[in-house]
């Protein structure tokens, strides 16, 4: 059976084996150097990884910590006078009290810029958007009363600017 093998073929076969297992050996050993420091990479890579995280976890912390703070809020549309004796809501007193207000820091405002920090301001209080039309009327009348004055005169094309006070003297 096995027995009747030569010597020299035994010997051959044993020489083929232990080859083999050198070539395995040595390719192994290249593996494992390769994956000694692929390891050494990624180990050093997580260490970056983690201490950027914790950094993002405290300042996402803090972040979202003032998100959560309210913030500091105008004067609310119920602190103003803005009703009639009937608990209607009178659109032309929102309109005077953003003039009045001194949103617009000296700047020349028209119609438009009103009516839009109204709608923002007193949102919660309106059925539907202040148009500008109405602030015009409004603007119109403060003129008169000499509350505002007029810095440009409106046309088809542009609005009529405003300015707060009395005209000043030229």
């Amino acid at each position: 059976m096995r027995s009747e093998m030569s010597v020299t073929r035994v010997l051959a076969r044993l020489e083929a084996r232990a080859a083999a297992h050198r070539e395995q050996q040595a390719f192994h050993a290249g593996k494992e150097a390769h994956h000694r420091k692929q390891r050494e990479l990624h180990e050093a890579e997580l260490e970056k990884v983690n201490a950027n995280l914790e950094a993002f976890r405290s300042a996402a912390t803090t972040a979202v910590d003032l998100a959560v703070q309210p913030a500091e809020e105008r004067p609310s549309s119920t602190s103003l006078d803005i009703e009639s004796g009937w608990g209607r809501v009178m659109v032309s007193r929102m309109i005077r009290a953003v003039v009045e207000s001194q949103v617009f820091g000296g700047e020349p405002f028209g119609g438009s810029d009103v009516v839009e920090e109204a709608n923002k301001r007193f949102a919660d209080r309106l059925h539907r958007p202040i148009d500008s039309r109405t602030a015009g009327d409004t603007l119109r009348r403060m003129r008169r009363e000499k509350r505002i004055h007029l810095v440009r005169v409106g046309i088809p094309f542009y609005e009529a600017l405003y300015g707060l006070g009395a005209r000043p003297v030229e």
